[in-house]
Order: C-alpha cells, then sequence, then structure tokens
C-alpha cells in the first residue's frame, strides 16, 4: 500500500531528476521522467512488501538521478581550443584589417559562449571606435567657432598649445593601434578559465 510518504519519497526523487535533466530538450525530459516513474510503479508492485522500506530500496536501485541523465543522453561534449582561437587572438591585435578577421574567427569559434562573444567583439569595437570620435569630436570644436561679423579672431597663445594637440593625437592613435589589445586579453582569459567550454 501506498503512502503518503512513500509518494513524496517518489515525487522527491522525481523532482530531482527533473532538475538533473534541466540541460535536455522539454520533450525529452517530459519523456525521460514519464519512463522512470513507469519504471518506480512496475518495481514497486513486484515488491513483496509495500512501503517507505521498499520504496527506497527501489529508488536506490535505480541509482541518482544525475547518473539516469547521464546514461540517457550525456552532456555534449564541449569544443577544443585550437588554431582558429589562437588565430583570432592574434588577429584582433592587429591593427584595422586583423580586427576584422579577428572578430569573424571569434563569431566562427565554438569555444567561446556567446557572452564571451558578445563581451570581447564589443571591447574590440569600443576600444576602435572611441578613438575616432574623440578625434572627430576635437576637430569640430578646433575648427568651427562662429564670429560676429568684422571682428577678427585673436591669435592663440603658442606657449605649448600646438604640443598638447600632438600629444593627445599621438596617445589617440596609440590607443587605436592597441585597440585589439583588450578583447585579445579578455577572449584569451576565458579560455584559460574554460579550456575546453
Amino acid at each position: 500500500m501506498i503512502t503518503m510518504d512513500t509518494d513524496r519519497l517518489v515525487d522527491d526523487y522525481l523532482r530531482r531528476l527533473e532538475s538533473a535533466a534541466a540541460h535536455l530538450q522539454r520533450s525529452r525530459r517530459a519523456e525521460l521522467v514519464s519512463e522512470i516513474r513507469e519504471h518506480i510503479e512496475a518495481a514497486l508492485r513486484e515488491e513483496d512488501a509495500a512501503g517507505e522500506a521498499a520504496v527506497r530500496n527501489v529508488l536506490e536501485r535505480l541509482g541518482p538521478p544525475e547518473e539516469i541523465v547521464d546514461a540517457a543522453e550525456p552532456p555534449p561534449t564541449p569544443a577544443r581550443t585550437g588554431k582558429l582561437e589562437i588565430a583570432a587572438l592574434i588577429a584582433l591585435v592587429v591593427p584595422f584589417i586583423g580586427w576584422l578577421f579577428g572578430i569573424v574567427l571569434v563569431l566562427v569559434s565554438q569555444a567561446w559562449s556567446r557572452r564571451d562573444k558578445a563581451v570581447g567583439i564589443a571591447l574590440a569595437l569600443a576600444a576602435v571606435l572611441l578613438p575616432f570620435l574623440t578625434l572627430a569630436a576635437g576637430s569640430e570644436h578646433a575648427g568651427s567657432s562662429p564670429l560676429p561679423v568684422g571682428e577678427q579672431r585673436a591669435p592663440l597663445p603658442e606657449a605649448g598649445g600646438g604640443d598638447r594637440t600632438s600629444i593627445v593625437e599621438v596617445m589617440l592613435f596609440a590607443v587605436i593601434f592597441l585597440a585589439g589589445l583588450p578583447s585579445a586579453l579578455y577572449l584569451g582569459w576565458r579560455l584559460r578559465r574554460h579550456p575546453a567550454a
């Protein structure tokens, strides 16, 4: 005779099974839980004594739910880090054309998750676009300041003004040439943390 305690044991077991099978498709997960429920019911009908001890014996013979899920459908084997990922990291460090090839290789690779790819590409694009936008904004402000008709612009002081502009431009160009480095470092770090993920 199945009591409330035995029902609870079976329900807890099936809940653990469903939780362990969370990575499976919904239809496959439901099918697996249904198969195990039927197996438990059939095994309990064959038991001499019905009760909590019989249920525990049946569940113990079945084994942990995680092992059932692994036996039913093992998780997919993760992609290995290979030449494609190394080429992507190197390409990201090479200015201009390398960035494009690096981004394409990152998108094609199976070694990084979608989130890792999105963060890596966002780092590369931000590092490339920000200096260009800064240069464009700086040249726009320097070039056009409207003056009333008849007034002349006062000469700018020369003490260090030209040097400051050239230093900023040199720094911006250095940043542009190193733009792919943060992306390459991040994606390389993710490969080291999860070499087979």
